[in-house]
């Protein structure tokens, strides 16, 4: 008589063994094992049991997956595999920023000016609420966790268009509507672009009306200032009052002072923000580690701040002899004089895109080590031309060249940037440390190889030094390789 054989399932779907692990909350480093089963972190420590995969993390350090709390890819979400985001380590995409969106939407109205070119936007989509966006979203193939905020320029424009006013008061209750639902819906916040039409046509009232609506739903306020130049400072107390008045949290974006003649302004503008939240305001700020910006030509072309020898053009629409050029070296090729060069590109293309190097390394490094800088790499996924390699190396280059090459501060200090702190920022309770039952979200890099390859001149190039990614528990990316994987989710925000 033949014997009964009972086959056992594995404990764990997944151990990770003998790594350092850094939690994300900013302790030192420990050596220990993590273990996942059912999309979540079952154990960390000394973990015995089978598992049905095992990744030997020797050398290596395992650390939650890197959020970017300042993404655009609010369709690339739906319509790519992300793999620009997820090589880099990053498993949570926060979208929405700078006041643009692919909702609120009227379908009556033309697609709103320049929103997807910044979004690398392929379709309108079915939806007009946000929440129908955000819907959509959840229903998609998605490689990374996904937050949205609720843009204020494509709210504006839902309700008012283009026009250069102030909305009345049916308007402005159309607006507030708009982002009551959306926050109903799970936005995490309110996000502006006043830099950026038709956002920059709002006095700083509607923008508190709005913001209002957003901290009854327990919402962050996102913003782009109105300058991050000449009035760097002003700018900041306008946000200031907003998040004062309207009673809610501060997040600005992308902190920089803009401008060589603005160059040392960050010592200014980071003592304001110590001194507002001295006084009861709570304001934090992110930063991504290089010292140029990208943004649409049109928008940059004529500030002080971005010379011709500063301005690189990125994305040209049939126009590829343009593309990695300077504004100079376009004119000297023409013949004509730097703002004519500027102005044949956007006759070319209304919406090119361009690189400006216009930071001082000094201001980016007291930025990005101030302990309440978080990380986000502002990337345009642009599908043609050279965008900016921060869309590729954001979070490698922070680990590589400011943690271990520059010493700016601790790799633990740089994990709890891209980790806890803007978890607890954005309202993503499951997400953001190594912790048992948390969400595993996950990645595993060498810490003295992990660097971005990413350049101005060939910037799609996917960093060093990341061994896997893993999205709530399952291998996203192994040994420089996307897997099929695609188990990112929509994350509403959290009471908590």
């Amino acid at each position: 008589m033949l014997d009964t054989v009972r086959a056992t399932m594995p404990e764990f779907d997944l151990h990770i063994r003998n790594g350092s692990v850094i939690d994300g909350s900013g302790t030192l480093a420990f050596r220990a094992d993590v273990a996942v089963r059912d999309g979540r972190i079952a154990a960390v420590g000394a973990i015995e049991g089978e598992a049905a995969r095992e990744i030997d993390a020797t050398g290596l350090t395992v650390a939650p997956g890197f959020i970017d709390v300042h993404a655009h890819d609010d369709d690339a979400v739906m319509s790519t595999s992300m793999d620009f985001k997820l090589m880099q380590g990053v498993t949570t995409d926060i979208v929405g920023n700078c006041g643009a969106g692919m909702a609120p939407r009227d379908p009556a109205r033309p697609p709103m000016p320049g929103v997807n070119v910044v979004l690398g936007a392929s379709h309108e989509g079915e939806w007009q609420t946000f929440g129908e966006y955000m819907d959509a979203v959840d229903r998609a193939d998605l490689a990374v966790n996904v937050g949205c905020f609720i843009p204020h320029g494509a709210v504006r424009y839902f309700a008012i268009g283009m026009d250069r006013r102030e909305p009345d008061e049916a308007e402005l209750a159309r607006m507030r509507d708009a982002v009551a639902r959306g926050m109903a819906a799970g936005a995490l916040g309110l996000s502006t672009g006043l830099i950026y039409p038709p956002g920059a046509f709002a006095r700083t009232e509607e923008i508190i009306a709005l913001a209002k609506v957003a901290s009854e739903h327990g919402g962050l306020y996102m913003t782009h200032m109105r300058d991050e130049g000449e009035r760097l400072l002003e700018a900041i107390e306008e946000a200031v009052r907003i998040a004062r008045e309207a009673g809610l949290p501060l997040e600005i974006s992308h902190h920089k002072a803009a401008g060589r003649e603005n160059w040392g302004k960050t010592e200014q503008s980071i003592a304001l923000i110590e001194k507002e939240r001295g006084a009861g305001v709570d304001v934090t700020f992110d930063a991504y580690p290089y010292t140029a910006g990208s943004t649409i030509l049109a928008v940059m072309a004529r500030r002080p701040e971005a010379g011709p020898d500063s301005v690189f053009v990125s994305s040209v629409r049939d126009k590829p002899e343009y593309e990695g050029k300077t504004l100079a070296e376009i004119a000297e090729r023409l013949g004509v004089p730097p703002d004519e060069a500027a102005q044949r590109v956007l006759e070319a293309d209304p919406s090119a895109v361009a690189v400006f190097f216009m930071m001082d390394e000094a201001d980016v490094r007291r930025v990005l080590a101030h302990p309440l800088c978080m990380i986000g790499s502002d990337g345009i996924p642009s599908p043609t031309g050279k965008p900016h390699p921060r869309l590729y190396g954001t979070f490698p280059r922070v680990l590589g060249t400011y943690v271990r090459e520059e010493r700016l501060f601790s790799l633990e200090e740089g994990v709890r940037k891209m980790t806890s702190l803007p978890a607890r920022r954005m309202k993503l309770a499951e997400r953001g440390e190594l912790r048992k039952g948390l969400a595993a979200d996950i990645v595993v890099f060498d810490p003295e190889t992990i660097a971005d390859r990413a350049t101005y001149e060939e910037p799609r190039q996917y960093p060093a030094g990341i061994e896997y990614v893993i999205v709530n528990g399952e291998i996203a990316a192994e040994h420089g390789e996307q897997t099929v994987a695609r188990a990112g989710r929509l994350l509403r925000r959290s009471s908590g």
